[in-house]
């Protein structure tokens, strides 16, 4: 039920920049069982305000504030208070959508707030340096590393499984910018937390039962151009997928930030390698980098990245604007 207190009450300013309805708005709170009205009031104490203002990053549009991080991070304090073992959350979205941006500002309030909620990468699961050359090599994009395979499947589903035994994760670093590009691990990292989220550009995707025969799927092949090499490999990260859904399994709740086109994905993944090539000297470039666009685009039927079984989902355009949210509870 519409509460109409909580829009008069809302700031004009705020609701001005929504590219959505209000109502809808309101919907999706009540739908991860958020109090629009204790929301409103805790986000806008000066108190809280003081201590998220500063990792924003520039420019950060105030729907991305008010009906992502917020709604969000106020999900995860509510997790935390009837947290009574650990808990995992998966947060699936396409490279460069936004979600390790997210993820960073998570990971700095809740330090600042002394809350136990930790985002890690599914990257930094990647393969070390030379297993993850052998595993890649013959891949008909050419790429280094990204699509299902090029993970330490055994090791994720190790420290997951302690994780949730103990509340302790261990976890190694990955480092896209080492080996021109390429990547490698850089060190190990201890959690000691309660909640963890695990984002990746592919998190929560399955496999699909009737593929390649699937009719559904075969636009991709039409838009596409997929070679007879593509297609192939496509099958193969199929059977890779399976391995994943263990991992999936595992997850609590699942958010998915999603396209409202999958080809944004082109002019998000080069801002994303132009930003790390002006922070760490090496990034893709060129050939490398649209060899990796191509990969996003046609390793995974595109269908099944915009259709995962997400219990919370923000679709973004391709300014990263909100333009849709929803729960299980209201779809909308």
């Amino acid at each position: 039920m519409i509460n109409n207190d909580f829009k008069s009450v809302f700031p004009r300013f705020i609701r001005d920049e929504f590219l959505f309805d209000f109502d809808s708005y309101q919907s999706f709170l009540e739908g991860l069982n958020i109090d629009p009205i204790l929301f409103l009031e805790e986000w806008s104490n000066f108190k809280r305000e003081s201590i998220i203002e500063g990792y924003w990053q520039r420019n950060t549009h105030l729907d991305w504030k008010w009906s992502l991080s917020f709604p969000i991070f106020s999900l995860l304090e509510e997790y935390l208070k009837k947290c009574n073992y650990p808990k995992i959350i998966g947060f699936s979205g396409l490279p460069g959508s936004g979600k390790s941006t997210l993820g960073s500002w998570i990971n700095n309030v809740a330090k600042d707030l002394n809350l136990d909620i930790k985002v890690i990468s599914l990257d930094d699961f990647y393969l070390p340096g030379i297993e993850m050359d052998i595993a890649m090599h013959g891949n008909p994009w050419n790429v280094p590393r990204g699509f299902p395979g090029s993970h330490s499947l055994d090791l994720l589903n190790y420290a997951l499984d302690t994780f949730m035994d103990t509340g302790i994760l261990k976890s190694p670093h990955f480092d896209k910018s080492l080996r021109d590009g390429k990547g490698d691990r850089s060190g190990w990292m201890e959690i000691n937390t309660k909640i963890i989220i695990l984002e990746g550009w592919f998190v929560g995707c399955e496999p699909i039962s009737d593929f390649p025969t699937g009719n559904i799927y075969e636009s991709d092949d039409i838009n596409l151009s997929l070679t007879y090499e593509e297609k192939k490999y496509r099958n193969l990260i199929q059977s890779k997928l399976l391995d994943y859904s263990k991992i999936w399994n595992k997850f609590d709740k699942i958010v998915h930030l999603k396209s409202t086109d999958f080809n944004n994905t082109i002019q998000w993944k080069t801002q994303q390698e132009l930003e790390m090539l002006k922070m760490k000297g090496s990034a893709l470039i060129g050939k490398n980098l649209a060899d990796f666009i191509r990969m996003i685009q046609s390793s995974i039927p595109q269908h099944s990245l915009s259709s995962i079984n997400s219990d919370t989902t923000i679709e973004i355009n391709a300014s990263r604007r909100i333009v849709k949210l929803y729960t299980k509870d209201y779809l909308l």
